[in-house]
């Protein structure tokens, strides 16, 4: 099982995150908190990674690996599982667009399932339509 790591930022992202240290998170610790998100709700790639930096005493969570972790839990399910643990679809980007994986349709499915409007971009992205007070915030 692979276990967060923390780094220094690299200099090369240094102009976005100034200087400090920066959280590899693992696919796990992400797991565990799309756990926590209810029916209803939703939260976005910046939430997970803001309440990670600050449960490990970090400046920031490295948002590539967040993403990268998000579409690892999603693309291990597959349209034949129906009782789904991680409710990943439950995650969104910042822009509220549905995050691009393997299986996007299904990702798209879900939240419609559970009720929530999806709109579409003129680049075909699917946008879900929600009020701010829909975002799940961690504890």
């Amino acid at each position: 099982m692979q276990k967060s790591k923390i780094v220094n930022i690299p200099v090369a992202m240094e102009k976005y995150f100034g200087k400090g240290t920066m959280l590899h998170p693992s696919v796990t610790a992400i797991e565990e908190l799309i756990e926590q998100i209810p029916v209803g709700k939703v939260t976005t790639i910046q939430k997970i990674a803001s309440h990670l930096a600050k449960v490990e005493g970090t400046d920031v969570t490295c948002p590539m690996r967040t993403g990268n972790a998000i579409k690892k839990i999603a693309e291990r399910h597959t349209l034949l599982v129906t009782d789904l643990k991680t409710p990943f679809w439950r995650v969104v980007r910042n822009d509220k667009k549905l995050i691009k994986s393997k299986n996007y349709e299904q990702w798209i499915s879900k939240i419609e399932d559970e009720g929530f409007e999806i709109e579409y971009t003129k680049g075909g992205e699917a946008k879900i339509s929600i009020t701010d007070d829909l975002i799940f915030s961690f504890a």
